[in-house]
């Protein structure tokens, strides 16, 4: 297997909760535990995406049809603004 290096840049707080799962013996370094998060979100992720000819396409079509219906609103300056999530959340269960 070939690896590559990089470099991220992550909040002072998440390495410092990493670096105390390593101590812990929960991953062997900060490699191991980076992999895992990558791994972990791949596989929730390729359930609901698959790649043909190089884009990301959605199984659900009928979320994707009504994703570029909304984006089109948005693009036109229309749209619902909520105040706060209560507002919205009254708002979707009222649907």
């Amino acid at each position: 297997m070939d690896f590559r290096k990089i470099t991220i840049s992550i909040p002072e707080k998440m390495y410092a909760e990493a670096v105390s799962l390593i101590k812990k013996g929960l991953f062997s370094n900060f490699s191991d535990l980076v992999r895992s998060g990558i791994r972990e979100e791949l596989k929730e992720l390729r359930p609901v995406i698959h790649d043909i000819d190089e884009q990301l396409i959605y199984k659900d079509k009928e979320l994707m049809k009504g994703v570029a219906e909304s984006l089109r609103e948005v693009k036109k300056g229309r749209g619902r603004k909520f105040k706060d999530k209560k507002e919205m959340n009254d708002y979707l269960n009222s649907l």
